[in-house]
């Protein structure tokens, strides 16, 4: 006896589950979205490259910046920064965080990086700013999500400039918050063949890279 299976398409596979009250198109509440993301990116290789899986590499520290909060701000007990995270609205995880700081000033950034966000409107850091600018400033590894047109590109934009700058210069970070001469000296310098890249940006997409441009 010769028994042949016919296989149901997709269309009828939806139908039949659209007849249990099943719709795999029906959209899923943020919060469970959010959640199962975190949960997907929390294991520690999800962020691993398949060159570094297979020699086994294993970061244990974050990247060397010379970035440091001002005294004020390290000297700030961990319940003062819990407290501004609520106030804030952020929620962090993760080991030694870097302290929140609600203040471009007190970030370190030079004088005319300053006065070019003041040009721009932009006078006091958003929620993601406040906590995810320190992080990168730091060196360390990050996954932040937020709303769009929440100033998420400015977290890694402004970090990557400044880190590209020190490595160019070999000036620093915190030199180059306190003195502008250097941030001058540092431009001068010419990059010479072979050098860079200093910083790389990966879009999903063309309309993102333009925008990120």
């Amino acid at each position: 006896m010769l028994l042949q299976t016919v296989r149901k398409s997709l269309l009828d596979e939806k139908a039949e589950l659209l007849k249990l009250g099943i719709d795999l198109d029906a959209p899923k509440d943020t919060k469970e979205v959010d959640q199962q993301t975190l949960e997907d990116l929390s294991q520690k290789k999800a962020l691993m490259g398949v060159q570094e899986l297979a020699n086994d590499v294993k970061y244990t520290e974050p990247m060397k910046t010379d970035w440091r909060p001002p005294r004020h701000i390290r000297e700030t007990t961990e319940e003062e920064r819990d407290k501004l995270r609520r106030k804030w609205h952020i929620i962090a995880e993760g080991e030694d965080i870097p302290p929140p700081i609600k203040d471009f000033k007190d970030m370190r950034f030079p004088k005319p990086t300053l006065d070019l966000l003041k040009s721009k409107g932009i006078e006091r850091p958003t929620p993601i700013q406040v906590q995810g600018l320190p992080v990168a400033l730091s060196g360390r590894d990050m996954i932040g999500i937020a709303f769009t047109g929440s100033g998420k590109t400015l977290v890694f934009s402004l970090p990557m400039v400044m880190i590209a700058l020190e490595q160019v210069g070999g000036g620093g970070m915190e030199t180059c918050a306190t003195c502008c001469e250097t941030c001058a000296q540092e431009t001068k310098m010419p990059i010479m063949r072979g050098e860079g890249p200093f910083g790389l940006c990966i879009n999903p997409s063309r309309e993102l890279a333009r925008q990120v441009r």
